[in-house]
């Protein structure tokens, strides 16, 4: 991972300028340039100022505040920061502990410690934790919790770390056993008290496991026990459902950070039981068909439940018996973690309860490096396709699931798979959409012809399948759905239908099995311009695509990412000598000469021609969604018009004439997959995707839901396309 101070692109590095063979840029998040890189990010700037002039400042559409990091705010906000109504109370309380309500007073009174309370609170709130579990009277339980929260939330504002801790763990064993323990009677005009309970267990679970974050307790070592015997505590961690066996190598609060830039924020907000938490997964050294297919690090979202009955109780002994033992101060008990995204509603014990849940800041979390946040990521990998290729290839964020429809997000040009934070938020967030879809992501580098790109994508949709379902048991067989940006539709597009031979006559009318080269390059070229259509691809939906390629690609810019674009002087050492020892084969302009992405989508390029021929012959379904720029008036109270293009690509030719749904979207190309009528334009059809499924195969059997997770079922096969075999 890389600093969050400065990102180092070595951008020049085999760029062709013969006085900076090997220069390289600094670049820093406080705008420092390293001197001897000065001139290089000048040329750049130059350069990119020439295409400008030339298309209408495409300067600004390169987004170029991304190589310095400076004045590009990020793709989301998420800073550690504590909320205004915690500084509020803490100005409040911090000399003096706040009153009990009289109805507290009233209980401490019937265990005769009124005086006790008003000479020392904490002491009387540590008796009537005794007297009141044995007794196990729900209102000393309830009194006792109460007030152990109250002195509690006091010593947090006043920095009284090791009692607010003390107070806490009293007020979560209290409202534990009022909640679980069958022994406790709660009388029916108590019922009103449902909601302060689950209040003060959340509060104290919350404080509780906020101090063993800070004690390093939490994750723990990975034996599934929490033991601190001189801190008072000796409990069982587990998880539940899907992520059971993960060791998790962070365990943080969501409600220790606060999220920017969400149209909208999934979170409870005290409704359900349990503490949100922010999970963090490291790729594991395993032979799990999964575990290829995680990014390095994944947040995932929890919630911690607290039950104060373990699991291997003796039979007939109550939970306060047993926390009564010879270490009368030892809470011992079971902490369990639920992942929201699989089940909302949990049995604990014989109780139903909804969780509390936070889905959107752990994907904030997930971009708290500003190296991915400002998508710098994007720069490194456009400027030098060999950066880092463990980050490339396609990315689940959660076990695959026989049972769900995949969707398949595939970024475009100087992009990156995090673009897709805002699409993923709104979807995950909506649970008709959550419950029948999977979402994978596509990264790749992307100065490559998008052909070639194309390419690799075929390969890495069949490895992946053919990885996670070798069996051959999902019931989704043929309704996968591409979501494409802007290149990424061409990519996306080029899986749905056969090559014929029209893309290698661009290159030769010589057949290719009558070439001579090494075979790698050989294998290359016929994977490229041979290929079947891959028959699991149902739906396409692109966004800003260019099917009449990009009017930005001219010989200005042609010229300059085959200067900067590293990685394409060893392409082209591998092509020549296949080139030369093939020479009189091929045809003047062939597209394997064709080196970066720029050139593929210069609008005159034939292949772009074809591309959209072939589309039309594809049969699967397309939905289209383009950008409009809004263009300003100085008249302020005027009518908005909109200009017939997203800045970058037209909207005629962001349409194709085959789409059997095309919207316009006021937003400019960049972030026009952002955009929340995009959104809601994308999980309008994944919808409709599922109601056609619903309608043609009959609706799907109802799967039960237990509290250990959600039984799966086995269905009929689901394949992609093994890599395409040649047409000759």
């Amino acid at each position: 991972m890389k600093s969050n101070h400065s990102v180092q692109l070595d951008i020049f590095e085999n760029s062709g300028f013969s006085d900076a063979p090997t220069m390289a840029v600094e670049l820093s998040f406080v705008g420092a340039i390293r001197a001897d890189g000065f001139r290089h990010f000048l040329i750049l700037i130059g350069m990119l100022c020439l295409v400008g002039m030339n298309s209408g400042c495409a300067a600004t559409q390169m987004q170029l505040v991304r190589l310095s990091g400076v004045g590009y705010e990020g793709l989301v906000e998420i800073e550690p920061v504590e909320s205004k109504s915690r500084k509020r109370i803490r100005r409040r309380w911090r000399y003096q502990i706040p009153p009990a309500p009289d109805e507290i007073m009233s209980i401490i009174s019937q265990y005769g410690l009124s005086n006790s309370y008003l000479a020392d609170p904490l002491h009387a709130t540590r008796e009537l934790k005794n007297l009141a579990e044995d007794s196990s009277a729900s209102d000393g339980l309830y009194a006792t919790a109460q007030l152990a929260r109250i002195h509690a939330q006091w010593a947090e504002y006043s920095g009284e770390a090791e009692i607010a801790f003390e107070m806490n763990k009293i007020a979560l064993e209290s409202s534990s056993l009022y909640i679980f323990d069958s022994s406790v009677e709660k009388q029916p005009e108590a019922s009103g008290r449902d909601f302060n309970v689950r209040q003060i267990y959340n509060r104290s679970l919350e404080g509780f496991l906020a101090a063993l974050v800070a004690r390093r307790d939490l994750p723990g070592d990975g034996s599934g026990k929490i033991v601190n015997l001189s801190a008072g505590y000796e409990i069982d961690l587990e998880v539940n459902g899907r992520w059971s066996d993960v060791n998790f190598s962070e365990l943080v609060l969501s409600r220790d950070f606060e999220v920017g830039r969400f149209e909208n924020q999934f979170r409870t907000n005290g409704r359900g039981w349990g503490v949100p938490l922010i999970a963090v997964r490291n790729r594991q050294l395993s032979s799990d068909s999964d575990e290829m297919f995680y990014p390095e690090k994944l947040p995932i979202p929890m919630t911690a439940v607290f039950q104060i009955q373990p699991s291997g109780d003796p039979a007939g002994e109550s939970s306060s018996q047993l926390n009564r033992s010879t270490e009368s101060n030892l809470m011992r008990g079971k902490l369990v973690l639920f992942d929201p995204l699989e089940q909302t509603n949990v049995a604990v014990g014989q109780h139903q309860f909804e969780l509390e849940s936070d889905i959107t800041t752990p994907l904030a979390y997930g971009l708290i490096d500003p190296f991915l946040n400002k998508e710098l990521n994007a720069t490194v990998s456009l400027f030098n396709p060999e950066y880092a290729p463990e980050s490339y290839g396609l990315f689940m964020l959660e076990p695959f699931d026989p049972d769900k429809i995949p969707v398949i997000f595939v970024h475009g040009f100087w992009s990156s798979a995090t673009t897709w934070i805002h699409m993923l938020n709104e979807l995950r967030g909506d649970a008709e959409v959550r419950e029948n879809f999977q979402f994978w992501f596509y990264s790749y580098p992307t100065g490559k012809p998008f052909w070639e790109s194309a390419r690799e994508l075929r390969s890495d949709l069949a490895e992946m399948v053919d990885s996670l379902d070798p069996n051959h048991e999902s019931i989704c067989r043929d309704e996968a759905v591409m979501v494409g940006h802007s290149m990424g539709g061409l990519l996306s597009l080029m899986q749905t239908f056969d090559s014929g031979d029209e893309f290698w006559k661009l290159n030769s009318d010589y057949p290719l099995s009558g070439f001579q080269g090494d075979p790698k390059s050989l294998s290359a070229l016929k994977d490229s311009f041979y290929f079947r259509k891959n028959p699991s691809i149902d739906r396409v939906i692109t966004i800003a695509t260019p099917f009449g390629g990009s009017r930005y690609s001219n010989q200005a810019t042609q010229w300059f990412g085959k200067k900067v674009i590293s990685g394409t002087q060893q392409k082209s050492v591998d092509l020549e000598q296949l080139i030369k020892a093939n020479q009189e084969k091929w045809k003047q302009g062939s597209l394997v000469e064709f080196t970066t992405s720029i050139e593929s989508l210069n609008p005159q390029n034939p292949a772009i021609q074809i591309f959209n021929e072939r589309v039309k012959t594809s049969g699967v379904n397309l939905h289209n969604i383009a950008g409009q720029v809004e263009e300003k008036s100085i008249f302020p109270k005027s009518k908005a018009k909109f200009a017939d293009d997203d800045g970058v690509v037209d909207v005629e030719d962001a349409l194709s004439s085959v789409a059997i749904s095309k919207k316009l979207v006021p937003s400019e190309h960049n972030h026009v997959h952002q955009h929340p009528e995009t959104i809601e334009e994308v999980r309008r059809l994944l919808k409709v995707h599922w109601e056609q499924r619903q309608q043609a195969n009959g609706s799907p059997p109802i799967i039960p839901i237990s509290s250990e997770g959600t039984v799966r079922s086995k269905g009929v096969q689901f394949q992609f396309q093994d890599e395409a075999k040649s047409l000759r």
